[in-house]
């Protein structure tokens, strides 16, 4: 072993950005989660400790987190043998569509990686990290590795990936309704009926027209595109997977509101159930507090409470490493 123990610090992410499913996703400054990974020598058993905000939250037993699936997977691939304790300090709300599974996974990677010296790259990170996310999609793990606008594909045990560098007047609001999805399975298990030809059409143009105003600097119109998901928002609001009650009408109407009003883009982070707001800084000024009060008191009145409301903008590092011993 290179060293004996590292710690590091992951944000959360938002995933699914519009239209883009399983593709887009951006990593945000905060919240964020830390993991220390300690080698403890010989033997093969890996003790798990959560403490924290959230820790309440993290699924037990603590075997069965990300960060230890991640963590095997890491170990299996590179035929590593030892004991080590893996200490998570949860910041990340759970089971909010913020991507704490998937922080958990890359903060696994990359201590792991950083622990025993052998300088995966990028895409190793990804496919090690993604491993221990349900149908092993990406879009989390690479928002919390490295930070800002991603673009990701995985076919084949093979990854792609694209990095944007996030504009710096891009602005975030994450809100945070009581109400808990399922799980990421049950989210995804609505998604049953193939999209038909103009939903496709539509999710395929707006994904990349999405993607290419982000990498020529057109906030404006990565804004005004965000809010159209013809069909993963539709076929889950409609399923009540963003609060009981809560169907596509309610939230068009919210989309169209908040950008006829005030500018600012609205979206399902993740599987949901929080809201994503995004805005230019330069041009909301004060208005976002009226956008803010809108959306909480929509919410509020139609799945019973906002948890919390985090004023945010995207992570221009992403996940860091704080020490090593």
């Amino acid at each position: 072993m290179e060293r004996s123990l590292v710690a590091c610090r992951v944000p959360a992410s938002a995933a699914n950005i519009g239209p883009g499913f399983d593709a887009i996703s951006l990593g945000l400054e905060t919240p964020s989660l830390m993991l220390e990974l300690e080698y403890l020598g010989g033997g093969r058993g890996i003790i798990v400790e959560v403490e924290g905000a959230y820790a309440d939250k993290v699924p037990r037993p603590y075997e069965e987190t990300s960060a230890l699936k991640a963590l095997r997977a890491f170990m299996r691939s590179r035929g590593i043998e030892g004991s080590f304790r893996v200490r998570i300090d949860a910041g990340i709300p759970i089971a909010k569509g913020l991507g704490s599974s998937g922080a958990e996974a890359v903060g696994a990677v990359v201590a792991a990686d950083a622990l025993i010296g052998l300088g995966l790259s990028v895409e190793e990170k990804i496919l090690l990290a993604a491993s221990a996310e349900p149908g092993s999609h990406a879009d989390n793990v690479v928002a919390s590795l490295l930070g800002g606008f991603n673009i990701v594909d995985i076919s084949e045990n093979e990854v792609f990936y694209l990095h944007i560098k996030p504009p710096r007047e891009l602005g975030i609001v994450v809100v945070v309704p009581e109400f808990e999805k399922e799980s990421t399975e049950a989210a995804r298990s609505v998604l049953d009926r193939r999209p038909g030809l103009s939903e496709y059409s539509h999710a395929v143009s707006r994904s990349s027209m999405i993607s290419a105003a982000l990498a020529l600097g057109r906030l404006d119109l990565a804004l005004r595109l965000i809010p159209l998901d013809p069909y993963v928002e539709v076929a889950r609001a409609n399923a009540g997977m963003y609060g009981h009650g809560y169907d596509w009408p309610k939230l068009e109407e919210e989309k169209r509101y908040l950008m006829r009003e005030y500018g600012v883009a609205l979206c399902i982070s993740g599987a949901g159930p929080s809201r994503l707001l995004l805005y230019d800084k330069t041009r909301v000024g004060e208005r976002l507090n009226d956008a803010v009060n809108y959306i909480v008191g929509r919410i509020e009145r139609f799945t019973g409470g906002v948890q919390s409301v985090i004023y945010t903008e995207p992570s221009q590092t992403g996940t860091v490493i704080t020490r090593t011993l």
